[in-house]
């Protein structure tokens, strides 16, 4: 099996980077503007992503970043940016934002890293490494909770995208506890260190930066993560969307989450 370290030990020193910058950011006035879809970017956007594209101008494989596009590189592999998961909560001074860097093998996460740095939180994984946390310089190994009973999970929902219908699955399977966070990273990571058992996204909007790195850290924590047809989540370059949702868990009620998704999901929640 190929070993990863290295290539996560390489990827935390730059992503740290890439938060410095950020925070110099955060803590000034800066502008935003409004991308083609009305998500807005703004210069800490640019710069993290500039600071990565930089650091790893030098690798074999291919990038995916949510700002500058595809490049195709000498490997079949992609590094899969995004430079600022959470704009909205950036802008909005929660703190819960991140930067995350994976690395894909076709629809297969290798390697994660989330960073927060405002929360002075980093979470990674690679490939038959474990996952592991790093707060506030104290790291420790990560996996998901254990909870078996469905009507006790915590669901994490999103804070500026919240979706009624997302709501209405958890309601139908019994589920009260919710948690409304920013990044996608950030959610993730939550499952992943065992303090939440579910997150759903329904829909195609989410981009494959979304979803790299958060994936591979999930499932090395023991989770699983799968689409509304229950397979294993499709990173389409062509669209470069996760056109067929991105739904994670602890790895227990998969079942019962995919059965409640095909009744109340119809197929223009997922276009």
């Amino acid at each position: 099996m190929v070993s990863y370290e290295q290539d996560v030990q390489n990827i935390i020193t730059l992503v740290k980077q890439a938060g410095h910058d950020i925070m110099e950011i955060y803590h000034s006035d800066y502008d935003i503007r409004m991308k083609d879809d009305q998500s807005p970017v703004t210069q800490a956007d640019l710069i993290s992503e500039k600071t990565l594209l930089e650091g790893l101008q030098g690798s074999s494989h291919g990038i995916i970043s949510e700002e500058a596009g595809i490049r195709s590189g000498t490997s079949d592999l992609y590094w899969v940016i995004d430079p600022l998961d959470g704009t909205k909560d950036f802008i909005q001074k929660t703190g819960e934002f991140s930067i995350m860097v994976g690395l894909l093998d076709h629809d297969h996460p290798v390697l994660g890293v989330v960073y927060a740095p405002a929360l002075d939180t980093l979470w990674y994984a690679y490939e038959g490494g474990g996952a592991f946390v790093n707060h506030k310089g104290k790291q420790q190994p990560i996996t998901v909770s254990k909870e078996d009973t469905l009507s006790k999970y915590r669901l994490v929902i999103s804070r500026n995208h919240f979706r009624q219908e997302d709501k209405d699955v958890a309601d139908q399977l019994g589920i009260t506890t919710f948690t409304k966070m920013g990044s996608v990273g950030i959610k993730y990571a939550m499952l992943a260190e065992g303090k939440a058992e579910l997150c759903i996204y329904t829909t195609g909007f989410l981009g494959l930066w979304d979803c790299c790195a958060p994936h591979a850290i999930l499932r090395e924590a023991g989770g699983t993560v799968f689409d509304v047809d229950g397979g294993d989540p499709t990173y389409d370059l062509s669209t470069e969307k996760m056109t067929r949702g991105f739904i994670g868990t602890n790895g227990k009620h998969t079942q019962e989450v995919l059965t409640i998704l095909k009744t109340m999901c119809s197929p223009s929640d997922i276009s």
